[in-house]
């Protein structure tokens, strides 16, 4: 792959930070317990310099490759060796990829519309993605934009209707005691920040200041996370104990006018991320194939991965025991560590070494 500029860095962090809002709209362990939400709301603010340093070795290593992509860097070093860099980044987004659509699928036939059709849904998502993947980066940065500002003024309709309606007293002190607890969430919110190791493909094709555009993402994620979190304490309380996905709950309680519910609002925004994010993923996926495989691939990668994605997103979400495992924190916070921060350390060496 030969990266060359297609996106403002701007862009890019806007399909970053919409992929990552994209897992915390979806997000529902919180849901049992309220004390566990608002810990969730500490943890955000604790999770952000760890986001920060955690983005280092990515950065490290576009920089002492002079801007190539990780998997670019891989065969500069280890030349047909690096083809395992490549399988191993392909097959994370693969992971990330059957996570997002396997969360999609769960959360509309379980909470949404039981009786939609899971088929239906998962064809409909990677069909729409698969084109969005197809037509490249720089497509995906344009619409990105305007999903963005679309999911801006959602939020701050929400946000004007529900602050009304929340009171302080439903927040509980966190006291040293939490302290495992709050760890465990900080190491989850790690777990899934897929982003980064989607940056080490993504930074080579973008032109602006990469640091600064990582130090704005890192603490818009971050912030994001803990103003939604705190509203969502503060508007339904004990009410969440009973909810499995608290995001999409607390949109059913907004109201706007003669619009007595703005879960649909909900729905609009969050479908438009989902097809950012899966689109996305599917480009990276694609990329990685196309690295391995060459051209031979390169004209149905996209058709390839999309299809894969579908059949393993579909089987799974139809089987707990599969989903459990998908979603093990352990295992998610294992591959995240070693393709954001021990693969890039890795070529980080290999080329200070090389360029001596």
């Amino acid at each position: 792959m030969k990266p060359f500029v297609r996106v403002s860095i701007c862009q890019l962090f806007i399909m970053l930070y919409i992929s990552r809002m994209v897992v915390n709209a979806t997000y529902s362990s919180f849901g049992s317990n309220t004390n566990h939400l608002y810990y969730g709301f500490v943890a955000a603010l604790l999770a952000l310099p760890a986001t920060a340093l955690m983005v280092l070795p990515v950065y490290g290593a576009f920089v002492t490759s002079n801007g190539r992509t990780i998997t670019d860097n891989g065969y500069d070093v280890f030349k047909k060796y690096g083809a395992v860099i490549a399988v191993v980044y392909g097959l994370y987004f693969l992971w990330v990829l059957i996570n997002t659509l396997s969360r999609f699928n769960i959360m509309v036939t379980k909470v949404l519309n039981p009786s939609a059709s899971v088929l239906v849904l998962s064809v409909a998502v990677v069909a729409a993605s698969m084109y969005g993947a197809y037509k490249g980066i720089e497509a995906l940065g344009r619409a990105s934009t305007i999903i963005f500002v679309f999911i801006a003024i959602a939020l701050i309709i929400l946000f004007c209707t529900l602050l009304p309606k929340a009171d302080a007293l439903n927040f509980v002190p966190v006291s040293a005691d939490n302290t495992g607890e709050i760890i465990d969430i900080i190491l989850n919110m790690l777990a899934i920040n897929s982003c980064i190791p989607a940056m080490a493909i993504l930074l080579p094709f973008a032109k602006g200041d990469c640091k600064k555009g990582i130090g704005i993402w890192v603490a818009g994620v971050y912030i994001s996370t803990a103003v939604i979190t705190a509203i969502i304490i503060a508007v339904m309380g004990d009410y969440l104990k009973t909810q499995i996905f608290p995001v999409y709950a607390v949109t059913a309680i907004a109201s706007l006018g003669v619009a007595e519910r703005l879960d649909g609002l909900f729905l609009g925004v969050w479908t438009a991320g989902m097809f950012v994010k899966v689109s996305l993923f599917i480009y990276l996926l694609s990329a990685c194939v196309k690295r391995v495989f060459g051209e031979v691939i390169s004209r149905w990668s996209v058709l390839i991965c999309g299809v894969v994605v579908f059949v393993s997103s579909t089987v799974i979400s139809m089987t707990d025991g599969m989903f459990d495992l998908l979603n093990n924190n352990s295992i998610m916070l294992v591959f995240t560590m070693l393709t954001a921060v021990v693969i890039p350390i890795i070529l980080i060496v290999a080329n200070k070494i090389t360029n001596r």
